[in-house]
């Protein structure tokens, strides 16, 4: 960015004014798509956080569930039948 506002006030041409604004516009631009893309990639993580969160819950539930149901399984089974 000091590359245009240098190349514009060293320059007294109408070529080294526009090259000037062209490369501070650039500047500009560059550091915007940084910035957007760092929120972008911020929120991807956040949900991949969330979906790994949710994915870990829903397995202990039903862990928990089949635990539950493998207690209701012995107690219904008769020892004599094996």
């Amino acid at each position: 960015m000091s590359v245009g506002a240098v190349s514009t006030l060293s320059m007294e041409s109408i070529i080294g004014t526009i090259s000037g604004i062209l490369l501070m516009s650039a500047g500009i631009l560059v550091w915007y798509l940084r910035y957007d893309y760092r929120g972008i990639i911020k929120a991807k993580q956040e949900r991949h956080d969330w979906l790994n969160e949710q994915a870990e819950k829903y397995k202990r539930e039903k862990q928990a569930w089949l635990r539950k149901e493998a207690e209701k399984y012995r107690k219904n089974t008769d020892p004599d039948d094996f």
